[in-house]
């Protein structure tokens, strides 16, 4: 043992040294010292072994200094440190031996080379981590694609993988500058961070751009949206140049972090993207004043509304959206030629079809030309109207009803000479009321003959619809008998629907007065449409809503889910011609939105249901609340237009 200890301390030099495994090395000198350990405790007295265990115990510090020393994760860096700390050059001196440590003193700084070493270790690790990240970047491409099949027009693909990438990346990155063993490598790792939040705030940017590009660039293709907005055209023009030219050297060169570190380019699309905002608001200034020139696109959504704008040389472009911009006028009459701007009729969905008189053109603004279709519709109807009723006392009534008038004026005829009728009988007293009963008991009994014999599916929807109204006609007439009334201003009489037709303001039309509501038809089509069968629930609900529509404010029918309250709302309002908006509202609801509506409700006069109303936020629901007090306020002092949101609208009321 003391032999090969000898050879050990005199033999070993740092040279040597990074040879052998420091954990070899660490077993060979604890076995050394292991031996001189017992050597002593079995020889008692021999004077060599005390020498031996003072000659190991001046060793045992080297190990640490050595085992640091020799640590392969030192850079140039660290050996730098260990030199200005050592005042001599170590590394790289093939004639440094182990005594040279323990003779020039390096054991007095094994701490400060242990800390050196320590570091060395720690920043290793956290280059190996960074090493990973770079190599993920590497070989990482933007998924690029071709769009709608143009040459050289591409587009970003899913980024989902790659997002997800980058937050690992910034996650590792954010974790070893978090480290206390950065300070080495900081600088590096700072400049990677930078890097990769630039990345991720350019493909925000970048994103943000294309998905704006691509919604204008539909509605730029179109050359009346060219012709209505120069301006905004010319500004999207540049920032498609520059798009298309960005998005080729893309897809020439696709790796993602190159792509999204190339200086300027985050600025670039910052650009781009601010103009497009100027751009889209110039657009929602465009479709506003579209919108107060026929209200009833308010109803529509912008792509609707921009789909029909972008082809108004093409009248049939707005077939498709009719539905949504009246009750049941689903299609116009364009005749047989299909490039003809003559408009001739109206259909229904039932296929009922209404003549709209003559020289009624699509021509000029889409806004216009619909306006005066509405206009016409409404004409037409009343003209209808007073038509129907003098053809009604000249007829049978049974041949009346299939007789060709449309079902819409059939059914409001019926109900005004019912109406007439009921007024007679009343002030006629029992007697009158008797014959009065048994006039509608005849009638009800036609109606059922009528529907019996062959009949066209548009007369039969006729029939059904009249058959519901009439049979609940004979109910109230039967009640009134029953109960003896016998003024028509008993409140048994005043409580029910009825319609007049009067002189109202040097011509005649068609009021409804429910109690002491008074509201004027609207002269909505509303073709061969169904009617629901009227309970005295349906009643209650009726008087509720026309007593608090004349008071100018709304009613909130309350009850559980699909019991009716929407149809039954929806039901009055087509009995009264007026057009009711069914909006489905949800958490999603801003106060921006309901503004868009109650602006087309307004300014077109036309009724709506807010189906589960209680769902909207609480904080929109009071803003909510304003505007509704803003529209009252209107009503109740009887103006024609108002200032809504900072906005002048017209305002329509048909009371």
């Amino acid at each position: 043992g003391v032999k090969e200890w000898s050879q050990l301390t005199a033999g070993w030099v740092i040279q040597a040294l990074l040879e052998v495994d420091a954990g070899e090395m660490e077993k060979q000198v604890n076995m050394y010292t292991k031996t001189v350990f017992q050597a002593q405790k079995g020889m008692p007295g021999n004077p060599v072994v005390p020498r031996l265990k003072d000659s190991v115990d001046t060793f045992t510090p080297l190990l640490p200094c050595v085992v640091n020393l020799r640590n392969n994760n030192l850079q140039e860096r660290h050996w730098d440190e260990i030199h200005s700390l050592l005042g001599f050059e170590v590394k790289g001196d093939k004639n440094f031996t182990l005594g040279d440590i323990i003779n020039q003193g390096v054991t007095e700084h094994a701490d400060a080379i242990t800390v050196i070493a320590t570091n060395a270790t720690q920043e290793s690790v956290l280059e190996e981590m960074m090493a990973k990240v770079a190599a993920a970047w590497e070989s990482t491409e933007l998924i690029v694609m071709p769009y709608k099949d143009v040459k050289d027009l591409y587009i970003i693909g899913d980024v989902t993988d790659l997002i997800a990438a980058l937050d690992e990346s910034l996650v590792t990155v954010n974790t070893v500058l978090g480290s206390r063993y950065v300070g080495g490598i900081r600088e590096f790792v700072e400049g990677w961070r930078r890097n990769l939040i630039l990345f991720q705030d350019t493909l925000d940017e970048w994103l943000a751009c294309q998905r704006a590009w691509m919604y204008l660039e539909t509605i730029f293709a179109s050359a009346d949206i060219i012709r209505q907005l120069p301006a905004a055209a010319k500004k999207f023009q540049a920032v498609d140049k520059s798009w298309k030219a960005t998005m080729k050297a893309t897809a020439d060169d696709p790796m993602a972090l190159k792509s999204c570190t190339v200086a300027g380019r985050k600025e670039m699309f910052l650009q781009h993207n601010a103009t497009l905002d100027k751009i889209q608001k110039s657009l929602d200034e465009y479709i506003e004043t579209k919108c107060s020139a026929f209200p009833r696109f308010y109803f529509l959504s912008a792509d609707e509304l921009l789909e029909i704008l972008s082809q108004s040389k093409n009248p049939q472009a707005v077939q498709p959206h009719m539905r949504k911009c009246f009750d049941n006028l689903v299609r116009l009459d364009f005749g047989d030629d299909p490039s003809s701007v003559d408009i001739h009729a109206m259909f229904s969905g039932e296929g009922e079809r209404v003549a709209l008189g003559k020289n009624l053109k699509a021509r000029g603004n889409v806004e216009d030309w619909l306006s005066s279709v509405e206009a016409r519709m409404k004409q037409s109807l009343h003209g209808l109207m007073k038509a129907g009723l003098l053809d009604y006392e000249n007829s049978v009534r049974d041949e009346w009803v299939v007789g060709g008038t449309a079902g819409q004026v059939v059914a409001t005829v019926a109900q005004m000479m019912w109406a007439r009728g009921s007024e007679k009988a009343l002030r006629e007293g029992s007697d009158g009321m008797a014959t009065w009963y048994q006039t509608q008991l005849d009638d009800l009994q036609g109606l059922i003959t009528k529907i019996r014999s062959d009949l066209t599916s548009l007369q039969r929807k006729c029939v059904v619809a009249l058959v519901t109204t009439d049979v609940h006609a004979r109910d109230i007439v039967e009640d009134l008998k029953n109960k003896g009334v016998n003024r028509v201003d008993d409140f048994n009489w005043m409580q029910q629907l009825r319609y007049y037709w009067e002189a109202v303001g040097g011509g005649e039309d068609c009021l409804i007065r429910h109690s002491d509501a008074v509201i004027n038809y609207g002269y909505e089509y509303m073709g061969a449409t169904s009617r629901l069968v009227i309970t005295p629930l349906t009643d209650r609900c009726w008087l509720t809503l026309t007593g608090s529509y004349g008071l100018k404010l709304g009613a909130a029918p309350a009850g559980p889910a699909g019991t009716g309250k929407t149809e039954s709302s929806k039901d009055l309002a087509k009995a009264m011609a007026i057009q009711c908006v069914v909006f489905n509202c949800s958490d999603q609801i801003d106060y921006k939105m309901m503004g868009k509506l109650f602006r087309g409700l307004a300014q077109s006069g036309s009724w709506t249901c807010l189906d589960e109303f209680n769902r909207i936020d609480i904080e929109v629901l009071s803003v909510i609340a304003q505007q509704l007090l803003v529209l009252r306020e209107g009503r109740l002092a009887g103006k024609n237009n108002i200032n809504f949101m900072g906005v002048g609208i017209k305002l329509v009321d048909h009371h």
